[in-house]
């Protein structure tokens, strides 16, 4: 049993190990891809030519491609022995990754071209090709088994550590406010200040609840047909009523204080599996990857629409009004409608400008077709 469990582990590891690979091959080709489109015209690079940039950016981005360069390689080196397990997004990215290679294959000795040389064969017909002669392997039974395997992991890793990054910081947060700054602010709250530092909003809220209670007062004494009460009798209800006022307005103070500190717990425990899961977070970025875009592509661009329509469409102002006050509601801070509005004039556009950006370098190069049915489905706009 023990050494069942322990093949087990190893194999999960090692599943780890080439899903981190192909992660960090397929980042790296992308990025080869954007310098040639930013910089070299969607051609190779070649690094005797000299941009239109500043002599130090230009040896820091050769820098930057050279290292993504050689990380592809290790990638096919490391990779190729497990082709036969890849399946779906995971066999177009490292198609990717063979084709940044192949592109710079005699790039130690020669430079490239500046022009990629025609293929001889569509790459389509030749994926065709190698796609019958991986189900005619003896071992392509075999195969199929790994790479099964391997997905099964990579998907139970990805599962269990998107369930930590949304459980332990709820937990905490809800733990530490109950059990221990909950406690711990009720009892040094009356001898701090700080703690219970006064906020004009609540206590707006107090002189209008005093103010209405008064009006009750009368009004329920005339309904009855009783006397109204005396001057005496009416400030000592008052009073009365100021006080639980005052309580009620230094607890919810103290509210806002246990928030805060809680809310640090939590981003404290966000934080600790962000650093003892880096590998698992690799892994889930490469599941979600997986997960997004072997969606169809009208799938995709509904998706996009959706997002877009909700936090940057011409109905997402309310939606931000809600958040924005729910958020100083809990911080226990008034609710200004000045930066409300600034905020909503500001940072809505700067998300569509930034999501607009993504389309153009990230998405049009990895699943033009998407773009394509974007653009129709949004009316051509």
């Amino acid at each position: 049993m023990a050494l069942t469990n322990w093949m087990g582990a190893f194999g999960r590891a090692q599943a780890l190990d080439l899903s981190n690979d192909l992660e960090r091959g397929y980042e790296s080709a992308l990025l080869i891809q954007s310098i040639e489109l930013e910089h070299y015209n969607d051609r190779p690079v070649r690094p005797e030519l000299d941009l239109r940039i500043p002599r130090s950016a230009q040896a820091q981005l050769l820098r930057r491609f050279r290292a993504a360069l050689e990380v592809c390689r290790q990638s096919v080196q490391t990779l190729q022995t497990h082709r036969g397990e890849l399946a779906g997004q995971e066999i177009r990215q490292f198609q990717l990754i063979e084709s940044v290679v192949a592109r710079y294959a005699a790039s130690r000795d020669p430079l490239p071209a500046i022009s990629r040389s025609p293929e001889v064969l569509p790459r389509s017909l030749i994926g065709v090709v190698d796609q019958v002669r991986r189900q005619l392997d003896p071992e392509a039974e075999a195969n199929v088994v790994a790479g099964f395997r391997r997905r099964r992991d990579s998907t139970l890793v990805s599962l269990r550590i998107l369930l930590l990054l949304i459980l332990v910081p709820v937990l905490v947060q809800q733990i530490s406010r109950t059990y221990v700054f909950s406690p711990l602010v009720d009892r040094f709250a009356p001898d701090n200040a700080f703690l219970t530092y006064p906020k004009p909003k609540l206590e707006e809220k107090a002189v209008e609840k005093l103010r209405l209670f008064q009006a009750e007062i009368e009004f329920d004494a005339l309904l009855n047909g009783n006397p109204l009460p005396s001057r005496d009798e009416l400030q000592k209800q008052l009073a009365s009523k100021a006080q639980s006022l005052k309580d009620e307005a230094d607890l919810e103070s103290t509210h806002a204080i246990k928030n805060v500190l809680a809310d640090l717990g939590g981003l404290a425990g966000f934080v600790c599996v962000c650093l003892f899961g880096r590998r698992d977070l690799q892994v889930l970025r490469g599941f979600l990857d997986e997960l997004v875009y072997g969606l169809s592509d009208s799938a995709k661009a509904f998706g996009i629409i959706l997002f877009t329509d909700i936090f940057v469409g011409f109905h997402s102002p309310e939606g931000w009004t809600v958040l924005l006050d729910g958020v100083a509601h809990h911080l226990g801070l008034p609710a200004q409608e000045n930066f409300i509005m600034l905020f909503i004039a500001t940072f809505p556009v700067v998300l569509a400008t930034v999501f607009k950006y993504w389309i153009f370098r990230y998405l049009n190069r990895v699943s033009p077709s998407s773009v394509a049915t974007l653009h129709n489905m949004n009316g051509g706009g």
